[in-house]
């Protein structure tokens, strides 16, 4: 087996790589004094589908991951391994409220997307959807050609799509739309655009036919 890995109890072979997980020295000392048992517990962080973190106290399982960051050992279960790498932990006051803050870069996030960029997707025939979520009036003044509307009709529609589909957003200059973006990101879908600077973008640098407002 190659340094770093580890094979489960599973009835079929699985090897998975320890992921690297980094704990600030504040946050080394919170969970240590919280594991000063001595009891075998551990800290344990689970990752769920979409991302969700939880910390607890546990013992280890047979086919548990043990990570050593920086002496302290953390407990990872087989699910959660992939999406733990890279993983920083800190300890820090914010808004009065002490607690860890973890940084997670392998969490899906909305990117933006240029005009010219968004205009190439289109061209090449990449699968998606591009969603308009400006008013019908605004709709009236200007448009992207294949843009959909967001209406009650079409976000019931995009709720029931595989969650890796790519959803691509714009509005006038890209406001709106990142904040629409943001909510399909909290219903799981993991490939999210926003196109930056709006119709407005799409008007000056790629469509001149396009109406600015």
């Amino acid at each position: 087996m190659q340094p770093g890995t580890k094979s489960c109890n599973l009835p079929y072979p699985v090897t998975m790589t320890t992921p690297t997980i980094r704990v600030s020295d504040e946050a080394r000392r919170e969970i240590q004094e919280a594991t000063a048992s001595g009891d075998g517990t551990h800290l344990r962080i689970t990752i769920g589908a979409h991302f969700e973190h939880d910390l607890s106290l546990d013992t280890p399982g047979p086919d548990d991951l043990i990570v050593d960051a920086g002496g302290l050992r953390i407990i990872v279960d087989p699910n959660s391994a992939s999406r733990a790498d890279g993983l920083s932990i800190e300890f820090r006051t914010e808004g009065g409220e002490p607690g860890f803050v973890l940084d997670n870069p392998n969490q899906p996030a909305v990117r933006e997307v240029s005009a010219p960029d968004l205009q190439a997707l289109l061209r090449n025939g990449t699968p998606l959807e591009l969603i308009d979520v400006r008013t019908d009036h605004e709709q009236e003044l200007a448009r992207i050609p294949g843009a959909t509307l967001l209406d009650q009709s079409s976000h019931d529609r995009l709720l029931t799509l595989e969650r890796d589909t790519l959803l691509v957003f714009h509005c006038h200059h890209g406001i709106r739309s990142r904040a629409a973006a943001e909510y399909f990101l909290r219903h799981g879908f993991t490939k999210l655009l926003n196109l930056s600077g709006g119709i407005d973008a799409w008007s000056q640098l790629v469509d001149p036919t396009v109406p600015r407002y």
